[in-house]
């Protein structure tokens, strides 16, 4: 389990498994949560308001914990392809679940009800979610302490999102969380199209149907912009490349060309001015890679 703060990450993996949540429990301890789900392996089904939702691993599935809920989690069982796998241990599921407090969602709780035991495709701000909290349950080492404030944050702004998207409430939000949103999905967009030589602010903007005056306002404050951005995020799509001993046979202009630096003497000013080091420099210094075993 991972603390952020009022949202907790949880990533588990288990045999076979059915759970159950009775108004008798309800009326012992209701911590009045939202949890969202996604499953990585297996089979789950789920019921809560008298409806049934059989989860693909694509999906999230929501419920509460102040209402009554049933489910069911099943591994998946492979075909053997060994004597070795078949007497190997019995199957597992993974699931990754987020759990938030019902009153830190900025939506009636009587529109969020309409959610519950129902799928909910990891496609636009869900994708977002389910990267989200992959990127932090697989890799918590990657994150400090004094990250969690704004790793609490974003998770909340990402789960509003998501449930109001689904709920084609997105106007209903507080602003800063539309914000935040719109955010995420720049953000998306950015990483996507890195390689896209054209990429810049203003076709960002075009493509979130915002104007570049507006783009530019979401990282009013900060110590960056749009397009430094973009050009950081290129250069270090680069570094990695040069270090990659697979990539050795590649010319340092073609990795800049894949990640749309095209002008030669531009990229490798920019390079030093970053690394303190030329292009060339940077990757003679990589160790070379071990034998072949």
């Amino acid at each position: 389990m991972v603390e952020l703060g009022v949202s907790r990450l949880i990533s588990f993996r288990y045999p076979a498994i059915e759970m159950a949540r009775t108004e008798r429990m309800i009326r012992q301890d209701d911590p009045q949560m939202y949890e969202l789900a996604l499953p990585l392996t297996g089979d789950s089904a789920l019921i809560q308001e008298r409806r049934q939702c059989v989860v693909k691993t694509t999906e999230f599935t929501f419920l509460s914990t102040s209402r009554p809920y049933e489910c069911r989690h099943f591994p998946r069982q492979e075909a053997p392809t060994t004597a070795a796998s078949a007497a190997a241990q019995p199957p597992t599921s993974k699931t990754i679940a987020v759990l938030v407090p019902q009153s830190a969602i900025p939506l009636p709780q009587s529109k969020v009800k309409q959610l519950l035991a129902r799928p909910l495709p990891t496609e636009g701000m869900a994708s977002l979610l389910a990267q989200f909290l992959l990127q932090i349950t697989t890799h918590p080492e990657r994150f400090r302490a004094t990250d969690a404030g704004r790793l609490d944050g974003m998770a909340l702004d990402l789960i509003s999102a998501t449930l109001a998207q689904h709920l084609d409430l997105e106007s209903a939000l507080p602003v800063e969380v539309q914000q935040q949103a719109l955010r995420a999905r720049i953000d998306a967009f950015i990483e996507q199209h890195l390689g896209d030589v054209d990429l810049s602010a203003r076709t960002i903007a075009a493509a979130h149907h915002i104007s570049v005056r507006t783009l530019y306002r979401l990282w009013e404050g900060e110590d960056t912009t749009v397009t430094d951005l973009i050009r950081r995020r290129r250069l270090d799509r680069c570094r990695r490349d040069l270090q990659n001993p697979l990539l050795a046979s590649q010319s340092i202009y073609a990795i800049a060309a894949r990640w749309g630096l095209t002008e030669k003497s531009t990229f490798a000013r920019l390079f030093k001015a970053t690394y303190g080091t030329s292009p060339q420099s940077y990757r003679q210094q990589q160790p070379a890679p071990g034998p072949q075993r």
